[in-house]
């Protein structure tokens, strides 16, 4: 029972934090100008003055003139900004215009045939094709087109709204140093979250006989993406790499289901797909300069909620044969460790072949050069006591070499051909 009061704090805490974003954006933009305002040189002593020559004047700082100020405060000051714009472009433009055709211009052109045909036989067939086509030109060449800029443009209005965000509460983004693990986490990424959310709309539609169970499940897998796409960007800012982003979400799910619970109910609310996202696209802002400010409630619940695991272990099985030999497609969760660190579970490759013969090579080298140590210190032993015994002929010597080279190569093949225990 307390682990379940617990859950539901938790919960509501991520509900409160997620609604902070609406008044969060008013008051960053003027906190961004304050601090740019600050005078950063200090003021000289008028004990110290003295004549200012040129070699004085150009090693002492130069103040922000006032243009380059005005630029920095338009080029700071593009929270509140970028904000209105997806408003308006997806709200504003996108939304009202696909609701001013379907409820304004339909009906009335509806009502405009009917007042022509009063016969229903002639006014049904004229409106059976009118309104088809009607519709098939405004989706071809009104939504589809902006429904693809909006995508482009929202993309980068997005990421310009966390960027200007996170610099100004965080400091300057620490992010992936690999552009190979740049370009891969963010491939990856996407595709993680295509299939879950693939995921999610199977759930939806499981032949569950419990009612209203697979709508709840439905929910709390679309909380936990928008949750996701919120928090991603403060992340990636962050340096975390995919793997802890999952794991994150998924060992303190009770704080990100109620965070993207408000944006999930919001968009699911509208029957049709493209107002859905329009509402999303006008909202999402808002949560991720949320996602900025917020401070994750963790270690709630002991037992994680692993619904990234399924479409995880597929990405996994995509990349398995395109990876070389050596390298894993996607980095496993973290674990625990001792000695305050973390251990990498499952990320130890195998040695690969060529490492191998590397190393079976050193050690036939490092042979080599103690048999040959070996019979300088014989030689040296020999002319210091006098003894008059023959040396090693060549023949021998290249005889032994061998053999020892041809046992090394038997117990290289032995252990190349042991089973790998990972």
């Amino acid at each position: 029972m307390e682990t379940l009061c617990r859950i539901g704090t938790t919960v509501l805490h991520g509900i409160l934090d997620s609604i902070k974003g609406i008044t969060v954006v008013f008051y960053l933009d003027k906190e961004a100008n304050r601090k740019l305002s600050q005078p950063t040189t200090k003021p000289l002593l008028s004990g110290s003055a003295a004549p200012r020559t040129k070699e004085s004047l150009s090693s002492q700082p130069r103040t922000p003139s006032s243009s380059s100020l005005v630029s920095k405060r338009i080029e700071e000051s593009k929270v509140l900004k970028r904000v209105l714009q997806c408003s308006m472009l997806n709200g504003g433009i996108f939304m009202l215009s696909i609701l001013f055709f379907e409820y304004v211009v339909l009906p009335g052109l509806h009502l405009f045939l009917w007042y022509l045909f009063r016969n229903s036989t002639t006014m049904t067939t004229v409106w059976g094709w009118m309104q088809p086509s009607l519709s098939l030109l405004f989706n071809s060449f009104w939504v589809a087109p902006l429904f693809l800029l909006s995508k482009i443009v929202n993309s980068l209005w997005f990421q310009d709204i966390a960027d200007s965000a996170y610099k100004f509460r965080k400091g300057r983004p620490q992010l992936i140093p690999s552009i190979s693990k740049l370009i891969a986490d963010t491939l990856i990424s996407l595709l993680i979250q295509i299939l879950f959310l693939l995921q999610s709309t199977l759930v939806k539609y499981l032949p569950v006989p419990v009612p209203f169970a697979c709508s709840a499940i439905y929910m709390v897998h679309m909380s936990l993406l928008c949750s996701l796409y919120a928090f991603e960007y403060k992340w990636f800012n962050m340096g975390w790499e995919l793997h802890k982003r999952l794991t994150y979400i998924e060992q303190n799910w009770p704080y990100f289901l109620g965070f993207g619970l408000p944006l999930a109910v919001l968009s699911e609310l509208p029957n049709s797909i493209v107002i859905s996202g329009c509402v999303f696209s006008v909202l999402f802002p808002l949560f991720i300069i949320s996602a900025n400010e917020a401070t994750p409630k963790v270690d709630v619940c002991e037992t994680p909620l692993k619904l990234f695991s399924i479409v995880v272990a597929l990405t996994n099985a995509l990349f398995r044969g395109r990876t070389k030999p050596g390298k894993a497609a996607l980095s496993q969760p973290l674990t625990p460790g001792g000695g305050g660190g973390t251990n990498v579970r499952g990320l130890t490759p195998p040695l690969s072949s060529s490492s191998s013969a590397f190393m079976f090579q050193q050690q036939q080298q490092q042979q080599q050069q103690q048999y040959r140590n070996h019979n300088s210190q014989k030689q040296y032993h020999h002319h210091r006591s006098h003894h008059r015994q023959p040396s090693p002929s060549p023949s021998a010597a290249s005889s032994t070499f061998a053999s020892v080279q041809t046992a090394q190569l038997h117990q290289h093949q032995t252990v190349l051909n042991r089973p790998l225990r990972r």
